[in-house]
């Protein structure tokens, strides 16, 4: 009896253990942040003592800070194949597949088109050469569910093998035919932990930004009388156009986005900067326009997916346990920092403490 009273102690005191370590892990809040110096090249080799985080305004401890280059990735790719693509879908696809060739060899990554619906073109898998050979498979079709296809890209990333997500969408069009609003997808993202990175393609004569006084804000969730803006809770703004989006030689022009009851559209076949910049930002990423003004958008687009893949293995996961469940039900405002002034963070502004199951999204 005494060694079945033993074996039975020890299985206990696992169980403890293990559940303990679960209960430790689903308290851990994580950021990815992305640091910069003065010109704009990522800084590596930072520590814990090199950050400050603060939550609601009160700092916290940091307990773990990763690399990303040590770090597996989950990413799905999502692919404009609306019929405007036609011209750019040679280019887009040869983009993405050297892309490809900067991820690590055990990224697990997915393959999704839209058009009048989002279509999983291939599950995920780390094997470059089938995701390749589903890219130039890809039918053109008519309309663009952008908004529905990032929220089944958010949706798809919860069977994700690793905790760093990304989603890369590349799009040359504005939403024609979603089922959610621009307000919904903009929830998706802020509630996910999902890096959200935009390739906008559009001429810079026809995606000028509509100045405050051609707005038109109604309902919730804009500014009257000054420039459109998505308001978080406890009155946080996020201003549009966002400030993360980056202009590639070649990439030139302002832009005019789309907001529910914003100004109209410039062109249905120009990429709204303004939406994109927005959901990029929220998500702690960044928004690029590819212009198609010039004879170089293949070089400025494989430019462009060049930074991504860079960035990705170039970002910090930062992690603190806060004074309050996670699971908390509320929003929380959090800033990150270097003590070093002169670098630049890059990551999200928020999170919603909706549980485990939401958070992972």
């Amino acid at each position: 009896m005494k060694p079945l009273f033993l074996v039975f102690v020890a299985c206990t005191l696992c169980a403890s253990i293990v559940g303990a370590q679960i209960s430790v892990d689903v308290t851990l809040v994580t950021l990815v942040a992305t640091v910069t110096d003065n010109n704009g090249h990522y800084v590596p080799n930072l520590g814990s003592t090199d950050f400050t985080v603060i939550e609601d305004g009160k700092e916290q401890k940091i307990a773990i800070v990763e690399r990303s280059d040590d770090l597996p990735l989950s990413i799905g790719i999502l692919l404009d194949a609306s019929t405007s693509m036609r011209p750019k879908i040679q280019t887009a696809t040869a983009a993405i597949d050297r892309f490809l060739k900067t991820l690590g060899p055990t990224d697990d990554m997915f393959l999704m088109s839209f058009s009048g619906k989002p279509k999983l073109e291939q599950n995920f898998t780390n094997d470059r050469n089938k995701i390749s050979k589903a890219l130039h498979k890809v039918q053109l079709n008519s309309r663009t569910a952008l908004y529905d296809t990032i929220e089944m890209g958010i949706v798809k990333l919860r069977d994700a093998k690793y905790p760093k997500k990304a989603l890369l969408l590349v799009t040359d069009g504005q939403d024609t035919i979603s089922n959610i609003s621009l307000e919904q997808a903009m929830d998706d993202v802020r509630q996910s932990r999902v890096l959200l990175y935009c390739l906008g393609i559009g001429s810079g004569s026809s995606v000028n930004y509509a100045s405050p006084g051609n707005q038109s804000p109604q309902g919730p969730g804009v500014n009257r009388g000054g420039p459109p803006v998505i308001m978080l809770p406890g009155g946080i703004q996020i201003p549009l156009p966002g400030p993360m989006r980056r202009q590639f030689p070649g990439a030139g022009g302002s832009q005019s986005g789309r907001y529910p009851g914003g100004g109209p559209y410039n062109s249905l076949e120009s990429a709204d900067m303004q939406v994109l910049d927005s959901l990029a930002s929220a998500s702690g990423a960044k928004a690029w326009l590819v212009s198609t003004d010039t004879d170089n958008t293949d070089t400025v687009m494989e430019d462009v997916l060049n930074e991504v893949g860079a960035e990705l293995r170039s970002q910090y996961t930062l992690g603190y346990y806060p004074d309050h469940p996670v699971n908390d039900g509320k929003w929380h405002q959090v800033v990150v920092r270097t003590k070093n002034t002169h670098y630049t963070v890059r990551s999200r502004k928020e999170y919603f403490g909706a549980g485990n199951a939401t958070a992972s999204r």
